[in-house]
């Protein structure tokens, strides 16, 4: 495994601190800084007065498109399946919380890597978690940890509104690995006592998802033909019905899980469903348009019936027990994507913390 290694951080000349020492203040260490719940999980805490410490694959590209919006982390080189580069991450930093962003998260795709899925999403969970107990044994003290879990644990055969305890039947390399981990943490949380969160993530969407998502493709689709452009996109399914909301809304929820004074597992997610066809249909509106369908394909093989229909959550257990509940409706997650994709086409700037409005929900 390589060597865990110190990055300079956007915009400050903060060095990794000395191994065995204690930070001042407050530390999060936030693994898979890079994605886009990294950096919303990264502002949040930053402009709570926290350090953060994000790590990145050895080599990864997706460090430079994020840059921008990352000013104040230490970024540091970590592969996530290296257990001893954690440790080291672990002695070096002493952070107070860990938030587990990191991980292979292309659900269709995990079925040419499925080797690599299990060991960079379940295996390395646990490794982490074994190295967190073994640090409390010699400190006294273990860090709180978060799992970023996902609501394709609970396989096709959903009937929602779904609760955090509905059986999970995963039928992917990509929803088996996320249930293991997040069954992992419930177990190292009742046998070591670890502060586990296992957070139940529903699809979550931004401006700064990378486009190989279908939400990022549907806001650039709607752009690129308001400019005149000859675009078009596949898809399997046009009534797909996934619950939708804002990875920012999603960023405070991991939060306030970990702030909570008691580990649980929860669900985010709005409680209501949307589906392609309503998602291309807002997306075109907001650039005056209604002919989203004229710039779509059909193939249906690319659609599974091991895929679920329907996902639906039920976020009861995280408003009554965290205060947590989206801010960001459907219509205003999917019309802030489209408007930031026609800032992009008409400066030609990828990324800029210009596309962040000042209260932080885009």
């Amino acid at each position: 495994m390589p060597e865990t290694a110190p990055v300079p951080p956007p915009g400050t000349g903060t060095e990794s601190a000395t191994a065995g020492s204690r930070p001042q203040g407050r530390v999060a260490l936030v693994t898979g800084v890079a994605g886009q719940d990294g950096m919303y999980v990264s502002r949040l805490l930053l402009s709570r007065g926290w350090t953060v410490v994000g790590t990145i694959r050895p080599g990864t590209r997706s460090v430079e498109r994020m840059r921008p919006y990352l000013d104040g982390v230490t970024l540091v080189e970590h592969d996530q399946r290296d257990v001893e580069g954690f440790e080291r991450l672990l002695e070096a930093h002493r952070p107070d919380s860990v938030y587990n962003l990191a991980g292979f998260s292309a659900v269709q795709a995990s079925w040419q890597a499925a080797t690599e899925v299990m060991l960079t999403n379940s295996v390395a969970v646990v490794d982490m978690l074994e190295a967190i107990v073994r640090l409390g044994e010699r400190t006294g003290s273990m860090p709180r940890f978060l799992q970023a879990s996902s609501a394709e644990m609970y396989g096709p055969a959903t009937t929602g509104p779904l609760t955090e305890a509905v059986a999970h039947d995963p039928r992917t390399p990509y929803a088996v690995s996320k249930s293991a981990a997040h069954y992992a943490v419930n177990a190292y949380r009742d046998r070591h006592e670890v502060f586990g969160c296992g957070m139940i993530m529903f699809n979550h969407e931004s401006p700064f998802r990378g486009r190989q998502f279908i939400a990022g493709k549907v806001a650039r689709l709607a752009a690129e033909v308001s400019r005149g452009l000859p675009s078009r996109m596949t898809l399997g399914a046009l009534d797909v019905e996934r619950d939708w909301l804002s990875a920012a809304d999603v960023a405070a929820g991991l939060v306030a899980a970990l702030d909570h004074d008691a580990p649980g597992d929860y669900i985010l997610a709005t409680g209501h469903g949307h589906t392609l066809r309503d998602m291309l249909t807002v997306a075109f509106a907001a650039v005056g348009r209604d002919d989203a369908l004229d710039h779509v394909d059909l193939e249906p093989t690319l659609w599974s019936a091991i895929q679920a229909a329907r996902l639906v959550g039920d976020p009861s257990h995280a408003r009554e027990t965290l205060g947590w509940r989206p801010t960001v409706d459907f219509e205003q997650l999917v019309t802030g994507m489209v408007e930031v994709e026609l800032e992009r086409l008409a400066s030609g700037v990828e990324e800029s913390a210009h596309y962040l409005r000042p209260d932080g929900r885009r």
